[in-house]
């Protein structure tokens, strides 16, 4: 009996995947090219937030590349209110400056200061671990292939900017499951990565029995980092981390109603003449 609920408690373990995916003019492109009919696009712009370009050189681009009207109509439909369709700066850093819906990574020790938009992380699944025992609980561990982010913070201490669009909940939704939106960074995890082998991996789930059985859902408390959010306009979040942050793979990651995760990853470098960067114990 405890064997078949272990079993059915494993496959609940296995919940959290990061869902990333950019779906852009590029995309939209390529996927007519390879032909797919005008109702797939239509569903497929309708499910996923505006990440496209619907500025006039943007559409005039769309139109000769055969993108059918009601299609670029969608996408233009997709983006209304948001920033983006608006030619606003996500390089500004003057966080007052309009930006796209997004987390970013303030780039403030460069000569030239900008702001990067950090794009979420495609995960390669999970995978469980141990038996389900006191000594081996059974864990669900969300990994990131590859062992280090495209994206490097040469600080300690990193500045990142959210930006939520308050007024529109289709553009607001970086960091949606479902039909819900993320609208502060407090319904964000701070997390630190370990390093396996050469991918990244965070434990996201584990199950255990001693008299009775356990089990818990969500990002390990142990792995999670304090930080501080500021807010600074409307929608608008100036985020740090609380202490200092060690050398290591790190992401924001935003859990929804689902169980999916989205995956937020970067680096912090190691200080230099460091040989390499430590992995959390």
């Amino acid at each position: 009996m405890i064997r078949k609920v272990f079993a059915l408690c494993a496959g609940c373990l296995a919940w959290a995947s990061a869902t990333a995916q950019v779906f852009d003019n590029h995309a939209v492109i390529a996927l007519r090219e390879a032909g797919l009919g005008e109702a797939t696009l239509l569903t497929k712009i309708n499910s996923l937030p505006c990440a496209y370009d619907v500025s006039t050189d943007g559409l005039i681009s769309l139109k000769k590349a055969g993108v059918t009207d009601p299609v670029i109509a969608a996408m233009v439909s997709r983006c209304i209110a948001s920033s983006r369709a608006q030619g606003i700066d996500n390089g500004s850093m003057d966080p007052l400056v309009k930006h796209a819906p997004g987390i970013y990574l303030a780039q403030d020790w460069l000569a030239d200061q900008r702001v990067v938009l950090l794009r979420p992380a495609t995960g390669s699944g999970t995978r469980t671990t141990g038996n389900g025992s006191v000594l081996f609980p059974l864990k669900s561990m969300l990994t990131l292939p590859q062992p280090a982010s495209q994206y490097h913070a040469l600080s300690k201490r990193p500045t990142f900017y959210f930006y939520f669009d308050t007024a529109d909940r289709n553009v607001s939704d970086f960091g949606v499951e479902r039909s819900v939106a993320a609208q502060s960074p407090s319904e964000f995890s701070l997390v630190r990565f370990r390093i396996k082998g050469n991918a990244r991996e965070i434990e996201v789930g584990r199950l255990s029995a001693y008299f009775s059985i356990s089990l818990r859902k969500g990002v390990n408390a142990k792995d999670t980092t304090a930080f501080v959010a500021t807010e600074v306009g409307d929608g608008i979040f100036k985020v740090s981390a609380s202490d200092d942050m060690p050398p290591g793979e790190y992401a924001f990651i935003f859990s929804g109603e689902s169980g999916r995760s989205r995956v937020y990853d970067f680096s912090v470098a190691p200080e230099t003449g460091s040989a390499k960067v430590a992995a959390p114990k």
